[in-house]
């Protein structure tokens, strides 16, 4: 009798939340070598044409493809795919090929990939994380543009075999859009990042999925094999054994019984048993996800990330165009609040639309309201833009990576010249619109208190909080385990905060990952937070969790934790009280920092 397959656990980077259980598939490239060889003069022509034809074809997948996507996701998700059609529309570059057939009489095939390999061998060299990562668009559109040649079948996997994890070194954009939805359950990948356009793109489907797995995971896995993708804790699982699997097959059941319920529940009030009331709002990056935060009973949207306008963009959305978006998401929301952050680009958040300059320390750069200092055009347009919105609903203003009072009153005093502007050419909008920043910095926690007086809320970005204080690249796996929201130094910041917001009586929010996480809600409570912004699908379970407390709990957790000497310790504490009040939460979110 053969003994069962050992349970082999792979680690990786978390790129899309959810949990999956299910028979491997195994996507290996249809690779194939394209070797050199002569053609005669009276063949040019003919491989001209056979060029010409594939690349009509490839062109004509890559628009059915957008499409698509568009038809399921947005116009946004959808122009990934420009960066294809404009490689495919590159007349230089394929005039060059052309004519290097006519003078060497070289197969075009070959002729076109050596081409492209120099021109990926040249962006993959690029210090600019983002910019590297565009290499992949080339790559796969050449892929398909060779197979075309070569009279071979594009893969998309749109008709998989019944459901199945897909487990492959990459996934490009091509293959996660063209993927069939109903029975692609996860997938796992040796390569990528949380911001590759295929991570983006799962995101947006809402399929499970884990990158940049560093082991070899190919050579120890096999079509067929049992499988489960762990997309929380970015873990896949080969050849789950018996108590394992019996493990994740309860969390999964568990975990979608249990956001039905919170679906049910999404016009129940966020209030504690003692009548502390909590703001719950969403984090959404377009229009389209207002829906689902509507769904799952947000009451406003706490950050618009407006740096989705600036993806796959050459360049910079006009006023125009801002303010027909946040027309619109301040018309859709109904009365409640929107805060509408300005492009908060530079670190892990490039954009060519704005600046492809590269730094040494991006994080410590020139980044947010630092590099708009030296561009006021493009600030100005923007505050022009949300300013002009607020006339068609509730909008607010927040700006990033604010450091010192001097910055707050150089924005204020574009907000003023903009305001007075507009009421001269009588262009009506909310004199009274809130003006509010990010405090992510720990130099601006500490100077809370002179901040406080010159806006009219506090917006705390969780993310970047603590990986300013713990010097920790939040991007970097190898120091994760420095990555500590519940340390006491955090917390401790977030008091001094607080302490500023009620002395000068204006409201707090955290919109990091820390407002999305459970484990973290007792401790923002006590510390008397006003909002918790989110993910859409994070609400129930917060909404939850909050309605299950009482103020007078979550003050003496607080108190305990600020006098602890680890996160590990303040978990601890926090596991504790939610266990008694809400064990069903501890349940699904589990106890680890």
């Amino acid at each position: 009798m053969a003994s069962p397959a050992k349970e082999y656990v792979f680690h990786g980077i978390p790129a899309s939340p959810g949990i999956a259980i299910g028979t491997v598939l195994i996507l290996k490239k249809n690779e194939f070598s394209v070797e050199q060889r002569k053609i005669l003069p009276s063949e040019v022509e003919g491989e001209i044409t056979l060029f010409r034809d594939a690349l009509n074809k490839t062109r004509g997948q890559t628009q059915e493809l957008q499409l698509k996507i568009l038809r399921i996701l947005s116009e946004n998700d959808s122009k990934i795919f420009d960066a294809h059609l404009l490689i495919l529309d590159d007349k230089p570059l394929m005039e060059e090929i052309e004519e290097t057939v006519r003078k060497t009489l070289t197969n075009i095939d070959y002729v076109f990939s050596k081409t492209i390999q120099r021109y990926i061998v040249a962006i993959s060299s690029i210090e600019d994380k983002y910019l590297r990562e565009r290499a992949a668009d080339i790559r796969d559109v050449s892929e398909r543009l060779l197979k075309n040649l070569h009279g071979r079948e594009d893969y998309f996997l749109d008709h998989l075999p019944g459901q199945r994890v897909i487990i492959a070194h990459d996934l490009t954009p091509s293959d996660t859009a063209g993927l069939d939805r109903e029975n692609a359950q996860a997938f796992a990948t040796e390569s990528g990042s949380r911001t590759s356009h295929t991570a983006i793109m799962a995101r947006s489907m809402q399929i499970p999925a884990v990158v940049g797995i560093q082991e070899d995971i190919l050579t120890l896995i096999n079509n067929g094999d049992l499988v489960i993708v762990d997309g929380h804790a970015g873990s896949v699982i080969v050849n789950p054994g018996q108590s394992t699997l019996a493990l994740y097959a309860e969390k999964e059941t568990r975990e979608q019984k249990f956001y039905d319920e919170m679906l049910k529940e999404s016009n129940l009030r966020p209030e504690t048993l003692d009548g502390f009331r909590i703001q719950l709002a969403a984090n959404i990056d377009k229009p389209e996800e207002l829906a689902n935060a509507k769904l799952n009973g947000a009451a406003g949207v706490g950050l618009f990330r407006t740096e989705y306008l600036l993806v796959n963009s050459r360049k910079v959305p006009s006023e125009e165009e801002q303010y027909s978006v946040y027309s619109k998401l301040a018309s859709g929301m109904e009365g409640h609040a929107v805060i509408v952050r300005t492009f908060d680009v530079g670190g892990d958040k490039l954009s060519d639309a704005i600046t492809q300059h590269h730094e040494a320390n991006p994080f410590l750069g020139c980044r947010a309201i630092r590099f708009f200092r030296e561009h006021k055009d493009i600030i100005t347009a923007q505050i022009r833009a949300i300013i002009r919105a607020s006339a068609h609903g509730k909008i607010k203003i927040m700006f990033p990576m604010i450091t010192s009072p001097d910055e707050v009153d150089e924005l204020n005093i574009i907000v003023q010249e903009v305001k007075e502007d507009l009421m001269k050419n009588k262009i009506p909008f909310d004199h009274k619109i809130e003006i509010g920043i990010m405090i992510e910095i720990p130099s601006a926690a500490i100077m809370a208190d002179f901040l406080a007086p010159k806006v009219d809320f506090f917006s705390i970005g969780s993310n970047d909080l603590v990986q300013y204080t713990m010097a920790v690249d939040r991007t970097n796996e190898k120091v994760a385990y420095l990555y500590q929201p519940a340390n006491p130094a955090i917390l401790k910041l977030i008091k001094i905060v607080m302490i500023a917001a009620r002395k000068h009586k204006i409201w707090v929010s955290v919109c990091g990952e820390m407002a999305s996480d459970p484990r973290y809600t007792p401790l923002l409570v006590g510390l008397g937070i006003h909002e918790l912004s989110m993910t859409p699908a994070s609400i129930g379970p917060v909404r939850r969790l909050i309605r299950s407390l009482k103020m007078h709990d979550a003050h003496k957790l607080v108190e305990s934790a600020l006098l602890a000497g680890s996160s590990k310790e303040v978990m601890d504490l926090s596991a504790e009280l939610i266990s008694r009040m809400a064990p069903e939460i501890i349940n699904i979110t589990g106890t680890g920092d």
